[in-house]
C-alpha cells in the first residue's frame, strides 16, 4: 500500500485524482456525505474565486455514497425558474441532468457521485428574490442507504496540479468544449480532460453552451451590438469580463440576460457596451473596462445554438 498523498497522478490517472480532490473539498464543506451544501449568495464581485463566474444561478452542492442505493427528492418546481440537478460520478461522466419534480433513483457506476444543483436567479440585488431561492433550495432532500467514508486522498498534489496547468494551457487550442462532458460513451475520451482541468463539472453542451466574445475594443468609445435571442427552453445570459477575465468589481451593471432585457420592436434585442456618458440613457447598457470581452451563456439551448448557425455579430462603435 502506498502511503498517503504520494500516488503520482498521470494523465492515465488525472480525471480520477482531480475527482477525489473536488469531492473531497465539497464533502468537507457540507459536514459530511449524503447532505447539501447551498450557497446563499451570488458571487461578491469582490471575492471572485476564479475568472470567469456568474451571477445567474445560487448552486446547492453534495456527494452521494450511492452503494447501497439512493435517491434525490426534487421539490415541485416554479414554471418560469430554471432549476437543474446535474450529477457528476467519480470519472467525470454526467450520467443525466434532471429537470422534473419528483424522487429520482441515482446511478451507481461510480460509488460516490456529485450532485449540483443550480437555481436561476432573476436579479442578485434583490434580497427578497434570494429569500425565495433560498427556500426552494431547502426543499431539496438526499435519502441513501450507506454512508462510508471518502477514502483518504492519496494522490500527489504537486503531479495534480502539474498536470492541471499543463491543461489548462492546452485548452487554447480548442475552440469548443464541445463533446468533453456526458455520460459514459457519449463523450470524447481524447479530449475531455480539458474540461476536467478548465471547467470541472461543467454542464453537457446540449444542456447549456457558452458562447464567448472578445472583439478587442477601445473601452472609451461605446459600441453596441443587435442580437437574435437565442432558441433555448430556458433562460440566457451575457456577463461582462475585464481583460483578466474577472467582473469589475467597481460595478455591479455587468449583466444582459433574459430576466431584464428590454426587446426590440422586431424580437431582437440591442447591447450597448460603455460607460454612461458615452453612451447615453440607454435599455441593456453594460459598463465596461479595459479589455472587455463577454459570455453569452444558454441555458438548455436550442437546435441553431447546438448546430452552430446561432452566431454572435461584432459589436461596432456608436455613431
Amino acid at each position: 500500500m502506498a502511503e498517503n498523498n504520494n500516488v503520482l497522478v498521470t494523465p492515465e490517472t488525472y480525471i480520477r485524482a482531480e475527482c477525489d480532490r473536488q469531492f473531497g473539498t465539497i464533502v468537507k464543506t457540507a459536514g459530511g456525505l449524503n447532505r447539501f451544501y447551498h450557497l446563499r449568495s451570488i458571487t461578491p464581485l469582490d471575492q471572485q474565486s476564479i475568472i470567469r463566474m456568474n451571477r445567474d444561478t445560487l448552486y446547492s452542492q453534495s456527494v452521494v455514497d450511492t452503494d447501497k442505493g439512493a435517491t434525490i427528492t426534487v421539490p415541485t418546481l416554479p414554471k418560469d425558474r430554471y432549476v437543474s440537478v446535474e450529477l457528476v460520478d467519480n470519472e467525470h461522466y454526467c450520467p443525466k441532468v434532471i429537470y422534473e419534480a419528483g424522487t429520482h433513483e441515482l446511478p451507481q457506476d461510480t460509488k460516490y457521485l456529485g450532485l449540483f444543483v443550480r437555481i436561476q436567479v432573476f436579479d442578485p440585488t434583490d434580497p427578497k428574490e434570494l429569500e425565495q431561492v433560498h427556500k426552494l433550495q431547502d426543499q431539496f432532500s438526499i435519502n441513501a442507504n450507506s454512508a462510508d467514508p471518502l477514502p483518504e486522498f492519496k494522490w500527489d498534489n504537486e503531479s495534480l496540479q502539474a498536470l492541471t496547468l499543463q491543461y489548462q494551457k492546452d485548452a487554447v487550442q480548442y475552440s469548443s468544449v464541445t463533446g468533453m462532458m456526458g455520460p459514459r460513451g457519449q463523450v470524447n475520451e481524447d479530449t475531455r480532460h480539458i474540461v476536467v482541468a478548465t471547467g470541472w463539472g461543467l454542464l453537457p453542451e446540449w444542456d447549456a453552451i457558452y458562447l464567448n466574445y472578445d472583439g478587442d475594443h477601445d473601452y472609451n468609445i461605446c459600441h453596441k451590438a443587435t442580437y437574435d435571442v437565442p432558441d433555448n427552453e430556458a433562460f440566457w445570459s451575457i456577463t461582462v469580463y475585464g481583460s483578466d477575465g474577472y467582473m469589475d468589481k467597481e460595478n455591479e451593471n455587468n449583466i444582459v440576460n433574459s430576466s431584464n432585457v428590454k426587446l426590440n420592436p422586431d424580437g431582437t434585442f440591442t447591447v450597448y457596451f460603455g460607460s454612461q456618458e458615452n453612451c447615453g440613457n440607454v435599455s441593456n447598457r453594460v459598463d465596461v473596462t479595459e479589455g472587455w470581452n463577454f459570455a453569452m451563456r444558454i441555458y438548455r439551448p436550442g437546435e441553431s445554438v447546438l448546430n452552430g448557425t446561432y452566431k454572435l455579430p461584432d459589436a461596432v462603435p456608436v455613431q
